[in-house]
């Protein structure tokens, strides 16, 4: 069961439609106060499962006209909204509105064969999905986005750039590191090994001179090249 807001030219195209497809018509209006109607009339919306809207039968401000539409929307959750706006701008603030509410069987062709078909897929099953209706999708958030995930990529090769640097510098900290450390070993050997060799020295020099002191013969000879005999 349907019911529609449109003028007689749009009527005749959405009777025809309903016909073929053997939808019963509830109620159709022409040109009105959405929201007044939404309040005062009889109808009972709960029976339908479609609400077809021509924008041009609205009468009211561009403002009030979302405000109108959103609130049956949020009334009659479960009824499929479907919006005509022949001539409307894909950017046009009211139907990039409505796509943000979740509203995607939006029709804005101006072109009649366009229309019918489109208002047939809107009366289908599925409807019109949200990748279909995605030309009604503010194009400045597509371009906020797309600049958020860049800066993202951005500040994630910065911080890479960063700690590799980072590591970097530690490599190289490393490597001084070590290489002070083998010098300070070799320094510390050689010096190790000199002691070693003045001990060697010294002890060798005291046993001579013990020798030659308590060798008599030894102790002769001695003095015999130094002249002292």
């Amino acid at each position: 069961m349907l019911s529609y807001i449109a003028s007689k030219p749009t009527s005749e195209l959405i009777e025809s439609i309903c016909k073929d497809l053997k939808i019963t018509i509830l109620s159709q209006v022409g040109e009105i106060d959405f929201l007044r109607y939404i309040k005062e009339t009889k109808v009972n919306f709960k029976l339908i499962k479609y609400i077809i809207i021509d924008l041009e039968s609205l009468k009211d401000t561009e403002e009030n006209k979302i405000k109108s539409i959103c609130y049956f929307n949020e009334i009659y959750p479960n009824i499929r909204i479907i919006i005509l706006s022949s001539g409307y701008d894909e950017q046009n603030k009211i139907l990039t509105t409505l796509y943000e509410k979740d509203i995607y069987n939006i029709i804005n062709s101006n072109e009649p064969k366009k229309i019918k078909e489109e208002l047939i897929k809107s009366l289908s099953l599925e409807g019109i999905q949200k990748k279909e209706a995605k030309r009604f999708k503010k194009i400045e958030q597509v371009k906020t986005k797309k600049g958020k995930k860049q800066k993202e990529k951005m500040r994630q090769l910065k911080n890479k750039k960063e700690v590799n640097k980072f590591n970097n510098k530690e490599n190289e900290q490393t490597l001084i590191n070590t290489s002070v450390y083998f010098f300070t070993l070799l320094i510390q050997a050689i010096t190790k090994l000199l002691e070693l060799i003045g001990i060697i020295i010294i002890f060798g020099l005291t046993s001579l001179g013990l020798t030659i002191i308590f060798n008599e013969s030894l102790r002769n000879i001695l003095f015999q090249i130094l002249g002292l005999k």
